[in-house]
């Protein structure tokens, strides 16, 4: 097992929370969505150097790039989450840029926790024991994960459901990263193609049924698997061919919905950990009021396989 010196813990906690941007997602997330929906104002820019463009397919690029940008932010969102779930917050830095070292106590197997997770999963039933205002005082560890010591002007009925939706919210996430195939299309060779999606079925000569259709379908292959009777799925050995439609806006607003939580768990420690900032306030995110219909795929069919 691999053992670290740190000179200054405190002095790298600092460094961290001082330094670390949330805002990158927010920027990148916006750049995507407004390049794409005003592409016609600023289209002679953005095909600069470009011959000859096809437009409706730059545009796909630019969905397909945000499509996969919400998984990278998932697993973001579940690294910091796992990091402060088993380490000091000094740790942080350090938790993150080690979690893959399986010869360090900063190991974590962040895809596998992510995809046991449960309305009964250690993230929302335990409890942290930690100090405000002076005053010893026990929280739901999602409450300390998200808000800190920060003051808040949520009454207890506004915390049941502020944490109640941040729960759903995860509980979304986490299914939706745990089936990664097309993910994994994209990181390693771009083994993928965008296209578009429309499923019907014919219940009659005339009467045919609409199933699902979108602008934008993941095709990929992997392997099949089937459970092997003892709760495992193995390989059986056929290739199938995998569509996954998504749907660019509710990408957009998950997107924003994990950048929310990010700078708040970052947040509210730099305020609440560094002097420098006493009287110094930020717009702290609540989620008592989400629109969850816009949480929910509007492709209808969220996926096919089917072997070659």
């Amino acid at each position: 097992m691999k053992t670290f010196t740190v000179n200054d813990l405190d002095k790298l906690q600092k460094e961290f929370y001082q330094m670390y941007d949330p805002d990158y997602w927010l920027y990148k997330v916006t750049l995507l969505k407004n390049t794409h929906d005003s592409f016609d104002d600023i289209e002679n820019t953005l095909t600069k150097g470009i011959e000859e463009v096809e437009v409706e397919k730059y545009k796909r690029m630019i969905r397909t790039e945000l499509h996969f940008l919400y998984f990278q932010m998932i697993e973001t969102l579940f690294e910091i989450i796992f990091a402060l779930k088993n380490n000091d917050n000094r740790d942080l830095w350090a938790a993150l840029t080690f979690s893959n070292d399986r010869n360090t106590h900063f190991y974590s197997e962040t895809y596998n926790k992510i995809e046991e997770l449960s309305d009964v999963s250690s993230v929302f039933t335990d409890k942290v024991q930690t100090e405000i205002d002076g005053k010893g005082i026990e929280l739901p560890f999602l409450r300390w994960l998200l808000y800190f010591v920060y003051p808040t002007t949520l009454d207890n009925k506004g915390w049941q459901k502020n944490l109640a939706n941040i729960k759903r919210l995860l509980l979304m996430f986490a299914n939706d990263f745990t089936d990664r195939g097309e993910y994994n299309a994209y990181k390693h060779s771009l083994r993928f193609y965008n296209a578009p999606f429309k499923m019907m079925i014919g219940l009659g000569r005339n009467n045919v049924h609409h199933l699902g259709s979108s602008d934008d379908c993941i095709t990929f292959l992997e392997a099949r698997k089937k459970n092997d009777g003892e709760g495992k799925m193995v390989r059986t050995g056929q290739i199938a061919r995998v569509q996954k439609p998504f749907d660019f806006e509710r990408d957009y607003t998950m997107c924003i919905l994990i950048y929310s939580m990010i700078k708040n768990i970052v947040f509210t420690r730099k305020h609440s950990l560094l002097t420098e900032l006493d009287g110094i306030s930020f717009d702290m995110v609540n989620f008592v009021d989400i629109d969850f219909s816009k949480t929910i795929p509007r492709t209808t069919i969220t996926k096919t396989s089917f072997a070659v």
